[in-house]
């Protein structure tokens, strides 16, 4: 997973999942597992444009470890404390 963060005055999000990461089940369930997991960290953070794109090895991977991803690439970013 990778991220892209612009600030803004508000704050908007997208999530991508090119064809590489599979068939569009396959994509959609990785896109919806990314707004569950940005959802519970909505409000602890920073108002910004914030473009989160699914890498192929997402499809296989453990919701658990997706969240985590997501923590740690908010945590790079310096947007989570």
């Amino acid at each position: 997973m990778s991220l892209i963060y612009q600030k803004s005055s508000r704050l908007r999000v997208g999530f991508a999942a090119s064809a590489k990461v599979g068939n569009s089940v396959v994509r959609h369930r990785v896109r919806r597992r990314m707004t569950e997991d940005f959802r519970m960290l909505r409000a602890s953070l920073p108002s910004g444009n914030y473009v989160f794109a699914a890498r192929p090895s997402a499809a296989a991977a453990p919701w658990q470890a997706m969240a985590s991803e997501m923590r740690a690439l908010l945590r790079r970013a310096r947007l989570l404390p």
